[in-house]
């Protein structure tokens, strides 16, 4: 099969669409603002007519450039292109003041490419294991594995915790909308003939992570005079002695993004301020994190690149989307006729391993792509977001309709990112939104299709040794926050 999958990537199309979705990531992760979540929401339309690996790779390569482009608008202005930047910034920037902008640029790339690579390679090994583990399970099983992942995102989510549970309630109540999965009849669609189909994946991605931002910047007061300073990319080299002496650091981090970015929910900005902290409480010379220390930049690098393929694990093998991004691409996967899950693997298997090929082999291109448009990225940053926020909301409106060329799903569309603008503004999270929208439906059935085998017993959820252990990690979950709360105050009163 690994054979197979390789012959099917020999192909210009496949070729053509990881350079470009590649090239696009990396810039449109450098435009503070802008991110892989959106880009990915406005593609998915233009991948209809596409095959479903050149498809897949396009939207991929947009996620992996992303997320190493945010370093680079990190590192020279001190404002991340991503939220898992963020940490990169602290490093980074301070080696731009220093005239060595370029060498921190370098040691991000090199630091996403090593991270990006070990996810992959954990991918590759633990996703199809997963998903025929997960053929053993049930309605019962399935029901309380989702009501696991629903729990991790409210409580290791990174907002608080009130705010993700009523996100996630929001979406479970929006995936409820439409023909009852049991006996067929309409709920909540005020006799709608439109609204029995549910609300659709994409259009509701695309309203809320693009349209929002539109109307945030159409509604935003902050007022921008002159262009940014950029520091001077002075000619730089990171040789392998360099990486070598940061082999600890680069593994660590990679493991911690890797593993964290499985748990659903959560995403790549917490494991990167992870890895950042423990680089620095690891590191002989602590007191130079902050001021410019090289292990500062590669540790977050690594995290939130390893990230990329943690969250596929979960995405594919029990489609249950591991961060915001891949309940995206888990979209796109269901369009493309490849529905995310413990079949996929069994149906799809060809496709499915060309795919995590072809994100194992991109590591050189990136590496030369990165490279190559450094001074380029330069002048990309300094394109204000505003003057192209016109163009989202147009691509935005368009994708919307081609979905099932339905002015609905404009409606739909433009509905949802009015939803997102309100809740952004006041500081909910929109990632426990999606992800509940997407999961809501399912479990809804799952639980429904448990009780009806059951004759309305709860035991079901008890009877399987399957069940039981994921209810116990639900209970440890818990009471692990609890834990963790408890000691914040502690230390806080302290």
């Amino acid at each position: 099969m690994l054979w197979d999958a390789f012959l099917s990537l020999l192909n210009i199309w496949v070729l053509v669409a990881a350079a470009i979705g590649i090239v696009s990531g990396i810039i449109i992760g450098a435009i503070p603002g802008l991110g892989p979540t959106m880009a990915i929401a406005l593609l998915i339309p233009a991948t209809f007519s596409m095959q479903p690996i050149p498809a897949m790779i396009l939207l991929l390569g947009v996620y992996q450039g992303a997320i190493f482009g945010g370093s680079i608008s990190a590192v020279l202005l001190n404002v991340p292109g991503t939220p898992s930047s963020a940490a990169t910034a602290i490093d980074g920037h301070a080696l731009a003041r220093r005239g060595e902008g370029g060498r921190a640029l370098r040691i991000a790339l090199y630091a996403s490419v090593f991270g990006n690579v070990f996810s992959c390679l954990v991918l590759m090994l633990l996703a199809e294991p997963l998903a025929r583990f997960a053929l053993d399970f049930g309605p019962a099983e399935m029901t309380v594995l989702m009501l696991f992942a629903l729990q991790v995102i409210v409580l290791f989510g990174g907002a608080s915790r009130l705010d993700a549970l009523i996100m996630v309630l929001v979406g479970v109540c929006a995936g409820v909308v439409g023909l009852d999965p049991i006996d067929g009849s309409p709920r909540f669609t005020f006799g709608s003939f439109a609204f029995e189909a549910g609300f659709q994946l994409i259009p509701v991605l695309v309203g809320l992570f693009a349209m929002s931002e539109v109307f945030i910047q159409v509604f935003s007061r902050r007022s921008e005079t002159g262009d940014p300073e950029i520091p001077d990319l002075k000619p730089a080299r990171v040789s392998l002695l360099d990486l070598w002496r940061m082999r600890a650091t680069l593994a660590l981090s990679s493991v911690i993004g890797t593993f964290v970015g499985i748990l659903p929910g959560i995403g790549s900005t917490v494991p990167a301020f992870m890895s950042y902290n423990l680089a620095r409480s690891r590191s002989k010379e602590p007191e130079t994190f902050g001021a410019g220390a090289a292990e500062g930049v590669a540790a977050p690098e690594a995290a939130n690149n390893a990230v990329t393929g943690g969250a596929l694990v979960p995405t594919l093998a029990l489609g249950i989307p591991g961060d915001a991004v891949t309940a995206v691409i888990l979209g796109a996967f269901m369009l493309q006729g490849l529905a995310p899950g413990p079949f996929l693997f069994k149906n799809h298997g060809v496709e499915v391993y060309a795919i995590f090929e072809a994100l194992l082999l991109s590591s050189l291109p990136t590496v030369i792509f990165g490279l190559l448009l450094f001074r380029v990225a330069v002048h990309v940053i300094r394109i204000r977001p505003r003057h192209l926020f016109p163009a989202i909301a147009i691509l935005a409106a368009l994708g919307a309709f081609s979905v099932n060329n339905s002015l609905f799903d404009v409606w739909v569309m433009l509905g949802a990112g009015l939803l997102g603008f309100f809740f952004r503004r006041s500081g909910f999270p929109i990632p426990p939104l999606l992800i509940g929208l997407i999961l809501g439906h399912p479990f809804e059935q799952s639980m429904r299709q448990a009780l009806l085998m059951s004759g309305g017993n709860l035991g079901v959820f008890v009877d399987s040794p399957i069940a039981l252990g994921l209810l116990g990690l639900t209970g440890v979950s818990l009471a692990t926050s609890v834990l963790f709360s408890l000691r914040e105050k502690r230390r806080v009163s302290e």
